[in-house]
């Protein structure tokens, strides 16, 4: 019911970008969602810390993906 996408990149530009471009191509109608990091200054800290600021990290994916589904629901 939904496409979302995850990358530890940029957004704008980045593979969700491309997706979107596709499914205009294709003029799919499914929702696309696209998480990864916002074309914004970031903090300098781990991979751990920087995940969790861009909200890509275990805990934000999953809460994302089930805000989404419900609601789908």
């Amino acid at each position: 019911k939904h496409i979302i996408t995850i990358e530890d990149g940029c957004k704008s530009g980045g593979f969700g970008s491309a997706v979107l471009e596709f499914a205009n191509e294709t003029k799919a109608t499914i929702p696309i969602h696209i998480m990864g990091i916002d074309d914004d200054f970031i903090p300098h800290g781990t991979t751990e810390e920087l995940h969790k600021i861009a909200k890509i990290d275990a805990a934000s994916i999953k809460k994302t993906i089930e805000k989404l589904l419900s609601l789908s629901a």
